[in-house]
Formats: structure tokens, sequence, C-alpha cells
């Protein structure tokens, strides 16, 4: 695990570390590391990374897989060799081998980095873990691009996974770091393409065995939800709108997993856990509405009102809004408070946090295969969308959002467990339940969008413009609306009318 810091916080952290393990003083170093790779990335296209660290005139040949893998925070494959020089050697026992065929020759210096750091080692009983404290820069060789290096990188050696949560909790009593998804191969790589807006991540799809215990599968669900939420941090950091919206489905799919399964869960924990996730989408979703509103609903009609006055004034009271909810993200983002949330949460899954010295009757339930429970938790998803979509012509604007809500679960579901099923009944499936729910989600938007015209025309001088503008917008919208609720019925009843491919 990487943790973020502040340079000028990282003596603190050295000595919070000092006084944790008092009997194993910092030991310094000087690490010179060179990334290569083809001309043509062949080695990152190939989820891989390959180095030689020059650690004070030894050199040391290390591959890496699993460090650009999206779905897992906490765990990659790690192989070594010492080298005669500070360049790769394919023949290498360990490290060599894993080479892709044919790239040996092509492998040239992409990066460096240049590290000083100070090592701690943590012990307990039955547990070991390595703290490394790292200030430096990356460099990229071609372009001269830079960026500092300030963070502590904790490895647990041996041991049980919480005691890493543990630590980071305890150091962020210290200062305010934060939990750091991108590796300083990621860094580097985009400093050599000179890339400068972060990208979005979306989720990656999750790989489930029907012999898989429940818990292990909620352990695997929750570290992925998770991971895609901290891999998007960047991403809504530099205010970018999908950055914000994919940390949002993070968390709702992670909400949706233990809505799922909440029976055999202790309900204060399942309350404590719901509150934590509440807590981390709360600031994200003023900003997700303010983009949709700005982007999906005002932005395609402004073009045709350009001579009017009162759609460039209600264009730049949503800006403003926006603005200022992207300030909130930002704050809320790095307080010491997300960081908390985000580590208990991992800490609950990893240390299953839901086993309880008094388990509950169905509490058995976490430990029967997910193969024989998923097809009914599916079904009961599948049950609620029917049920709430009954009579849908006579359902008021709170049903529909109920019924988009059961159509929403029932899709993360779908998409968290789908690995268990053949993948063309999955596609097919998800395809109309897609539909339907865009549908009524834009339904939702337009409802939302109400709220905000209301705020927006309140901050607005003069207001009559605003609200001229924002009453063309609703009207237009509404009989877009009109106009498509047929095709929202024939979806519906082709979605309740669609053969579950979870059935036998």
């Amino acid at each position: 695990m990487k943790l973020a810091a502040a340079a000028a916080d990282l003596a603190a952290l050295t000595r919070a570390l000092a006084a944790i393990a008092p009997g194993s003083p910092p030991v310094r170093r000087t690490l010179v590391a060179t990334y290569f790779d083809t001309p043509d990335l062949a080695l990152k296209q190939a989820g891989s990374i390959l180095r030689v660290r020059d650690e004070g005139g030894c050199f040391v040949q290390t591959f890496k897989t699993g460090d650009l893998d999206r779905a897992n925070l906490l765990s990659r494959g790690e192989w070594q060799d010492t080298v005669a020089e500070n360049r790769p050697d394919p023949l290498a026992p360990h490290s060599g081998p894993l080479l892709p065929e044919g790239v040996a020759g092509d492998l040239h210096p992409l990066f460096v980095t240049e590290v000083v750091r100070e090592t701690v080692m943590i012990e307990r009983p039955g547990t070991r873990i390595e703290a490394a404290i790292d200030t430096g820069e990356i460099r990229a060789i071609d372009n001269g691009r830079s960026e500092p290096i300030s963070e502590i990188e904790l490895e647990l050696e041996y041991g049980d996974p919480t005691a890493l949560f543990d630590l980071a909790l305890k150091l962020l009593e210290t200062a305010p770091i934060r939990i750091e998804t991108r590796s300083k191969s990621e860094r580097g790589y985009r400093l050599v393409a000179g890339d400068h807006a972060p990208p979005e991540v979306h989720a990656e799809s999750i790989s489930l065995d029907p012999r898989m215990v429940i818990e292990e599968t909620m352990r695997r669900v929750g570290r992925s939800c998770l991971t895609h939420m901290l891999r998007n941090e960047p991403a809504a950091l530099a205010g970018q709108p999908e950055g914000v919206h994919q940390m949002r489905v993070a968390v709702r799919r992670l909400r949706s997993l233990l809505s799922a399964v909440k029976d055999p869960l202790p309900e204060d924990e399942r309350r404590s856990v719901g509150g934590e996730l509440a807590e981390l989408a709360t600031p994200l979703g003023s900003a997700r509405n303010l983009d949709v509103f700005a982007t999906e609903l005002l932005s395609p009609l402004r073009v045709e009102h350009a001579a009017e006055t009162g759609w460039d004034a209600l264009a730049a009271a949503a800006e403003r809004a926006r603005t200022e909810a992207y300030v909130r993200v930002d704050k809320e983002i790095l307080s010491p408070q997300h960081t908390r949330a985000a580590l208990r949460l991992l800490r609950w899954f990893e240390g299953r946090g839901w086993r309880s010295p008094q388990p509950l009757p169905a509490a058995a339930l976490l430990t029967s295969p997910i193969g024989a429970s998923a097809a009914g938790i599916l079904e009961r998803r599948r049950h609620a969308v029917r049920k709430r979509g009954r009579r849908f012509a006579r359902l008021n604007a709170r049903e529909r959002h109920r019924l988009r809500i059961a159509v929403k679960k029932l899709r993360y579901t779908v998409e968290l467990l789908g690995s268990l099923y053949d993948p063309h009944d999955l596609r097919r499936y998800t395809k109309r339940l897609k539909r339907v729910q865009e549908d009524l989600g834009h339904a939702n938007d337009l409802r939302v969008a109400y709220g905000l015209v209301i705020e927006l025309s309140r901050k607005a001088e003069p207001a009559e413009p605003v609200i001229d503008a924002a009453a063309q917008l609703l009207a237009w919208h509404e009989r877009a609306l009109a106009r498509s609720e047929q095709k929202l019925r024939r979806r519906l009843r082709r979605l309740n009318r669609a053969e579950p491919f979870w059935r036998e």
C-alpha cells in the first residue's frame, strides 16, 4: 500500500514509525531506478514493468506483473535478479524468462526514479511490515518532464493484512496522508507520454468461481469497488466529470452488494459500513447532478438559443455552481476523513469485519458457495424491478424513481456476479437492462433539474432572464420525455419478458 504525504510531513511520519518500532532505527539508502520498454510500449500494454535499480553499485533487475491491475490495489507479482550492469539482462534466471518473446533487443530506457529511502521494519507477533519513506523525483529521459516523489510504502512481508490498515490509520493521526493508487511506473509512463489530465478508470470485470464462498466473494468485490473508487480520485481532483461519475458508480456498486447479501451481516456492522459509504458519496452527488444538467440538458439547447441572453446567463450560473461543487469534492477527497473512511472500508473487507462472536442465524450463508446463491440473489433483484414497474403508466415521479433504483441495483448485481454465467447471455440481458436504466435515468435527471434551476435563479442577477430560459429548457425536455414514453414502456416490457440467464 502506498500513502502519499506532503514533503513537509515526512519527517514527522518517520518519527511516528520509529516510535512504533523503537528497536528498529530507520535505514537510509539512495536508490536510482531506470525503467525500460520497447518503442511501442509492449511491456506496458501487457501490464508488465521492467526496471534495473542501482543500489549503491549493486544492480537489481525487477520484473513486475499486476502493477497495472486496476481491480486489485493490494497485490502484484514481482521477480528479481542481481545483474552485472545498469541495463536489462534477458538471461537473468528469475526475471529474464518472463520477458515477452522478441522484445529483448528493442528495450531502451524511458524514465528514471531517484529516491532517498528510509526503511523501518515493524514487527509484531506473527506480523512483519516493511515501511519505506521515499523522497525524490521521477524524470522522463527524452522530454525531461519530472514530478516529485513524497510517499510511504507499506509492504506486508507476512502476517494479517489488517495490520497494514491499522498502521496506516495510526499514521493518519500524525499527518493528512492519502492512499496513493498510482505506482511510480504509472506516473513515469504518463510523464513520457506528456499526459496532463489523469484518465478516468472504468470498473474492471471481477472473476468469480462458483465454488467460492460468499464471504470471499464479498472480499473480492469489495476490494475491486474500492480500488475503482480510489483510482478515479486523480481524475476527480483534476475536475473531470467522468472521474466523479466513476467514483460515484463504485460506491453505488458496493452499496448494492451489501444490500444483496444483508441477511447474514450483523446489522450494526452493515449500518456502520453503509454510513461510511454514504459519507464518501455525498459530495459527489451535487457535482454529478450539475455536470448532467450543464452537459446533457442545457448544452444541446443553448446553441439553438444563442441570441437570447437568458441562456448564457443560465449557463454561467450553472458553471459557477459546478465550480463550487468541485471545490467541495476536492476538499472532501483531500480530507483526513475521506482517507480514514477508505482505510476502514478496505480493512473491513480484507479482514472480513462482518464476522461476529455471536453470528446471526443466517451467518452460515457466508460460507456457502456463491454459485448456489447467485441465482436467488439475482431473482430477488429482478422481482423488485417487476414489482416496482407494475402499472407503469400510472406511476408518479416518486414511484418511477424507486423503479429506477431497483433497475440500477439489478444491473450492478448482474455486473458483479456476471462472470459466473455465459458471457453471451449476460451481454444480451444487460443490453436490455441498460436501455431501461438510461431512459429512467434521463427522466430522473429532469426531475433533479427542477430543483437545480430554482437554486440557480435565486443566485442570478437579474433573475428574470435565467428563469425564462430555465422554463423553456424544462418544457422542451418534458415534451421530449412525453414523446419517448411509449419507447420506455416497450423496453420495460421486453426486460420483464426476457428469460433470466441465471436460470438453468
